[in-house]
């Protein structure tokens, strides 16, 4: 019996793809401390290398504000195209809400090499309007 439902090939591609790249992952483990001059967030994520990382602050028009922590997958092999010709996409590892009296100006990320995982620091203090900012990780 001949099946009625026509599926893209494309829709096929990318399902394909992200049911490999989705069974392929380890989940990250996140910790969240607060001290008195801020908060600190651990992350471990097995598998992804710190270069790979990258890390932004998004305050929009609705009052609340994300930090969003992501890496780039590329789509296909493509060995013979330079890295800024490669297609990528986006996986997410987490999307943080930053709570009220977070400084996101002076948000700051560390990565330690000994322990193998990436440290958020959250300073206290005032935020206003919008805001949209790349963090750089630094290494220790």
């Amino acid at each position: 019996m001949e099946s009625k439902l026509r599926i893209p090939q494309e829709m096929l591609m990318n399902i394909d793809f992200i049911n490999t790249v989705n069974g392929g992952t380890s989940e990250p483990a996140i910790k969240l401390e607060r001290g008195s001059k801020g908060l600190e967030v651990v992350v471990k994520i097995p598998g992804i290398e710190v270069e790979d990382l990258q890390l932004e602050v998004v305050k929009g028009k609705s009052k609340s504000s994300n930090l969003k922590l992501f890496h780039l997958l590329p789509i296909f092999s493509q060995e013979h195209l330079s890295e800024e010709e490669q297609w990528r996409t986006v996986r997410f590892i987490n999307t943080f809400v930053i709570p009220d009296g977070v400084d996101i100006e002076n948000i700051s990320a560390k990565y330690d090499d000994t322990l193998r995982h990436l440290v958020l620091f959250l300073p206290f203090g005032n935020e206003k309007g919008d805001y949209h900012r790349k963090v750089d990780i630094e290494r220790w």
